[in-house]
């Protein structure tokens, strides 16, 4: 009975170890089987230098999107392949652009909250059908961030500084960008920077009382694209 027993375990063991093994082998075959799209892109849009998220584009702004594809887990060969870019169901780059086109630019049509479908597709791929892949992009509204030292918004006498950022303008860089401050609703100047704000509060200001901090910023090369914040401060 024990030689039984342990010819049976030995058996359900030698069994596992097939059924293991014969799932691998499907998973991977599975995984290779169809040719996978690797796609990514990116916004030509302004963000600060330390910012490391996504940078999202704003309308009319430039937009590079690229792709490789990957089959039998190796990067694909589609330089003599031909592939057809779509924004939007138009047509944008075909073979008429050259064999092989892996990646295009184009500049967003789509207002803030709408989205931009990209769609690439390769004809007779390896001789058979088309093979494609659809990607969306979303479109947004230029952001404006106000840094200040006080997180629950209570403010102290004396001198605090105020710093904005601004994100998502269609912008190589600051020079492009206007920005006014203002302080309990008068303007303020800035000191030298003018993306910093000194504000003093005087000493004989009486606790509680609010103080109001916005900031405005707009696109001198397009006057439609601006954006604004404001923070509600008290002081301590």
């Amino acid at each position: 009975m024990n030689r039984f027993l342990n010819n049976l375990k030995f058996f359900v063991f030698l069994l596992s170890i097939f059924y293991f093994l014969l799932s691998i082998f499907n998973f991977a075959n599975a995984q290779t089987a169809t040719p996978q799209f690797l796609v990514s892109w990116q916004a030509k849009t302004y963000t600060p230098s330390w910012y490391q998220g996504k940078v999202f584009p704003t309308k009319g702004a430039l937009i590079e999107v690229s792709f490789e594809l990957i089959d039998n887990g190796k990067i694909a060969d589609l330089s003599k392949e031909k592939i057809r870019w779509y924004v939007n169901d138009k047509l944008e780059r075909n073979e008429e652009s050259g064999l092989g086109l892996k990646n295009i630019n184009f500049s967003t049509r789509d207002y803030p909250g709408q989205i931009t479908e990209v769609r690439i597709e390769i004809f007779h791929y390896k001789d058979g059908d088309v093979i494609g892949k659809i990607i969306e992009i979303p479109s947004v509204k230029p952001e404006l961030v106000i840094d200040f030292p006080y997180s629950d918004n209570k403010i102290g006498i004396g001198s605090s500084i105020f710093r904005a950022f601004p994100f998502f303008f269609d912008v190589k860089n600051l020079d492009s960008l206007s920005v006014e401050w203002s302080a309990m609703g008068q303007r303020s100047e800035g000191s030298g920077n003018p993306w910093q704000l000194n504000l003093n509060i005087d000493q004989r200001a009486p606790k509680g009382t609010e103080i109001g901090v916005s900031v405005s910023v707009k696109n001198i090369l397009k006057e439609l694209e601006f954006a604004g914040k404001s923070v509600q401060l008290q002081i301590k």
